[in-house]
């Protein structure tokens, strides 16, 4: 028994209209010229933010993460070349999700920097209060000491 005996014309090419869409949704996607210089310029442009973020980390904080980061664009431009469009769209994702990574952690190292400097900062100040306080002290002694009547 046929599915599509009681369809009228408009109904079977609706059937048939969705098979094909169907269809090509599950095929393989097959990367245009355009799609393919777009992922190069992705790379491209997330190269040149790997640089930009060499030059933020001057405490030297990510160097591993950086590498990294570098080896997986390395990675998407050889899988670019091999035309492995999908896979290279995977390592740009991961790429962009190392790069936030690493501005984090730019970020952090730079905070707990300051943090050390204004808490080595008021260590110094509390060693100068103290003294001072001792120093105060001292010369109170002596001011008693003097104002004493000898006898």
């Amino acid at each position: 028994m046929s599915v599509t005996r009681g369809m009228g014309r408009v109904g079977k090419l609706s059937l048939a209209l969705a098979f094909v869409l169907g269809s090509l949704s599950l095929a393989p996607r097959m990367a245009t010229a355009g799609e393919e210089d777009d992922l190069q310029r992705q790379i491209e442009t997330q190269r040149a933010g790997v640089n930009d973020l060499d030059r933020l980390d001057d405490l030297r904080a990510t160097t591993d993460e950086i590498t990294m980061l570098r080896t997986w664009l390395d990675e998407a431009w050889n899988l670019r070349s091999k035309h492995e469009y999908d896979q290279v769209r995977e390592v740009l994702d991961r790429c962009i999700a190392q790069a936030e990574l690493v501005r984090q952690k730019i970020s952090a190292a730079k905070l707990r920097s300051q943090a050390q400097k204004r808490e080595a900062t008021v260590n110094e100040l509390r060693a100068k209060i103290t003294a001072t306080k001792k120093a105060l002290q001292d010369t109170q002694v002596k001011k008693k000491a003097l104002e004493e009547p000898t006898t």
